[in-house]
């Protein structure tokens, strides 16, 4: 009895597939076939299951990871800051429509404190822009976000310039170290050669603040009152026959392929053969304003909503008019008024 179940079985199974090999044999070569003669033979239709299967599937795109962020590779983030086509300073790229540098480039010259920076005469290049021979049209701003304080109406020591249009993807932005650089930190110093004009690294550390105070006076800089607290004193090149320093406000300090901080004041290398130093100002204290001021953007050109997670207790008038969807026209650019 086993055993006539056993050919029973045997039986069924290969008459169920020998009908499936033929039923694929005649679908793919006995299917017919039906040709114009007005089309070539490679617009014919091939009625083969297994091709038409393939043509009917959905081809898969390629997922392209981005590499990350390299700072000697991706040097698009350093930004040349210009007014009426004059570059003025430097900055450095945050987001694709955000630039941050220093409020130094901005001040009213002494001769004539009338002067006054609006975002219509200003406009940023970047530094994968500055080739020779390579036109390039510079990148117009549409914000200027330069906070003061509203106790003592002192000017804040870094600012935000926002783009008109975003920037597209092949210029890579720069993320915020959100650590303080401490006392014998490596850290590179980004700047612009005098001579080629090309965006170059100065592999250096954070020096006591102390060093830069006695540094500055001695070149009767301004007042030791006048410092920040939250100032960091970096070492810069020596000035020599060969080498010099050649740093400008808005130079990005740069930590672990991160924005750690912003030149304030620029080079100073008046003296030959010492230790030069500059003066700049870590991130994580202006990560609030960035913040404000990145939401200010997009309620000015209606791209996003305003965060209401980042409510301070007590809102001011520009960010109960962020919240409220209906941003003020002063503190945007006159254009918007």
């Amino acid at each position: 009895m086993r055993v006539l179940e056993t050919l029973l079985v045997l039986v069924f199974g290969l008459s169920y597939t020998s009908s499936k090999w033929i039923k694929k044999y005649v679908e793919n070569y006995h299917r017919p076939t039906y040709y114009n003669k007005g089309h070539s033979s490679l617009d014919h239709v091939d009625y083969n299951r297994t091709a038409l299967e393939e043509r009917d599937q959905h081809p898969v795109e390629e997922q392209h990871a981005q590499e990350p962020f390299d700072a000697l590779r991706h040097q698009s983030f350093y930004i040349s800051v210009l007014h009426h086509g004059s570059v003025i300073c430097a900055g450095a790229l945050i987001s694709h429509r955000m630039v941050i540098t220093s409020t130094v480039c901005f001040r009213s010259p002494v001769r004539d404190n009338t002067y006054e920076y609006k975002a219509v005469h200003l406009s940023v290049l970047a530094a994968i822009d500055m080739v020779p021979f390579r036109e390039t049209m510079p990148h117009q701003v549409i914000g200027f976000y330069m906070p003061v304080n509203k106790n003592n109406k002192e000017v804040s020591h870094i600012c935000l310039l926002g783009l008109n249009q975003k920037l597209g993807p092949r210029y890579r932005y720069i993320s915020l170290y959100r650590r303080i650089p401490q006392q014998r930190d490596e850290v590179t110093l980004t700047y612009l050669g005098a001579a080629t004009r090309r965006l170059k690294y100065f592999n250096t550390s954070v020096l006591n603040f102390d060093r830069c105070k006695v540094y500055f006076d001695a070149l009767d800089f301004f007042d030791v009152h006048t410092y920040h607290p939250d100032y960091i004193c970096v070492r810069n090149r020596r000035h020599t026959k060969k080498t010099t320093c050649n740093t400008r406000p808005g130079d990005p300090l740069v930590k672990d392929n991160q924005l750690a901080g912003i030149n304030i004041f620029g080079e100073r290398c008046e003296l030959d053969d010492v230790v030069n130093m500059d003066i700049y100002l870590p991130i994580r204290p202006v990560v609030p304003f960035i913040q404000l001021a990145t939401d200010a953007l997009r309620a000015f050109t209606g791209t996003g909503p305003y965060n209401e997670t980042a409510n301070p207790p007590e809102m001011s008038p520009l960010v109960k008019s962020l919240k409220e969807g209906k941003p003020m026209v002063w503190a945007a650019d006159e254009k918007h008024s």
